[in-house]
């Protein structure tokens, strides 16, 4: 493993997108966890509608990356793209430092998060650009690492925001989230050449345009992903309340059953990165899907904390295996259309926690904590058998494509 992450940092650029990656993360978990609570005590709505706002920001994100998506791969400048959505991420938390209506914020934050939504795309494709021109083949293990930076940086931002909330308040919070995504725009514009990371082919013609709806061997797994990080989110929902309501636990169990998950990811993640160079991510999926499978079972018979304190092995090899394993077996399908694919996996988190949430919320209060995760388990075993549904080859696929 030590040869293999050696020569990722030895690929121009490589090392910046790790630390751009890291720094991603914290500046989403800093203010991410704190902000229901802002809404709800400083602008005084209820926390349905701060699930409005939360499924308005979202949804506009999505339609802007997918329509850059398909830009990005013709021939825009990668790098330059990405300096200019870290920067309006910066823009986008800037406002809550300065607006305090909600509909003016709604507004402003719909436009402005929307346009730096595509910056974590981008980034995942200026990886795999700089992956491919390094002529390296290990591009699994890249998004591996690459991911669990991420992870790395999702897990000190809560600690961070806590400190810097009891301490500046949330100006201070929204402040270091405005900060971090400025010193993301530095990093960049310092030191990713478009020769190393964005280097765009000059093409004599442009990429043929992928119709997701016409293309299954696109839209299957997009599919999967969508209703994989579906269940989790609704996992994510429930899991607090379940604790507490149901097994008669603390707010500390609650925080040490996270914890533990958390902290299990990343190694997986390095494992998963490993285990790629001998086996598909098709089959990794599997793998990850039986993990997510046995953990919903556990959860729905679980009589005591222990059990769920032991399942988060499987729910930690699951989470790893959709987040690092699943970006490449998306973007393996179309190798050059990185910005494309890149956007398509971001896309199906995006819409699949707003569905799982949403889901997720309804199944509890209709039939319980407990049962809700009966959601869970149907979702994933609908994605493994969309999973193992046979395809035509990649050849056939794109052949009939370029045909039509």
């Amino acid at each position: 493993m030590l040869k293999r992450t050696h020569a990722l940092l030895l690929i121009p650029a490589y090392p910046v997108f790790m630390l751009c990656m890291m720094l991603q993360g914290m500046a989403i978990s800093i203010s991410s966890p704190f902000l229901a609570v802002y809404f709800t005590t400083k602008l005084g709505v209820s926390a349905a509608t701060f699930g409005i706002f939360t499924a308005v920001t979202l949804i506009s994100g999505v339609v802007l990356s997918m329509f850059i998506a398909k830009r990005s791969d013709a021939g825009l400048n990668r790098r330059k793209l990405m300096l200019i959505c870290m920067l309006f991420n910066s823009v986008a938390f800037a406002g809550y430092i300065f607006i305090h209506d909600f509909y003016s914020l709604l507004l402003y934050m719909t436009v402005f998060t929307a346009a730096g939504a595509p910056a974590m795309p981008q980034l995942f494709a200026s990886s795999r650009e700089a992956v491919n021109n390094s002529a390296s083949t290990d591009h699994a293990f890249a998004n591996s690492t690459l991911r669990s930076m991420f992870s790395l940086g999702f897990i000190s931002g809560p600690l961070a925001g806590a400190v810097l909330l009891n301490r500046f308040g949330f100006q201070g919070v929204f402040l270091s989230t405005t900060l971090i995504f400025l010193i993301n725009a530095l990093l960049v514009f310092s030191f990713v050449r478009p020769s190393a990371a964005a280097r765009q082919v000059k093409r004599t013609s442009a990429p043929q345009p992928v119709r997701l709806h016409r293309n299954p061997r696109v839209l299957v797994p997009f599919l999967v992903l969508t209703l994989l990080y579906a269940g989790h989110w609704a996992n994510n929902l429930n899991i607090s309340l379940f604790i507490i309501n149901t097994l008669g636990g603390s707010t500390q169990n609650v925080a040490s059953v996270a914890s533990i998950c958390a902290l299990l990811e990343i190694p997986f993640m390095f494992m998963l990165g490993l285990l790629s160079a001998k086996y598909s991510s098709k089959l990794l999926m599997a793998w990850g899907i039986a993990a997510g499978a046995a953990y919903y079972v556990l959860v729905l018979g679980a009589g005591g904390l222990w059990q769920l304190i032991a399942g988060q092995v499987l729910l930690a090899f699951f989470v790893a295996v959709i987040s690092a394993i699943g970006i490449s077996y998306i973007q393996d399908l179309l190798p050059d259309l990185p910005g494309y694919t890149s956007t398509l996996y971001t896309n199906a988190t995006t819409i699949g926690r707003l569905a799982g949430s949403l889901a997720g919320g309804a199944a509890a209060q209709w039939v319980g904590y407990r049962h809700s995760y009966w959601l869970c388990l149907i979702l994933i075993v609908f994605s493994l058998g969309l999973l193992l549904m046979p395809q035509r080859s990649p050849a056939a696929s794109l052949s009939n494509h370029t045909a039509s």
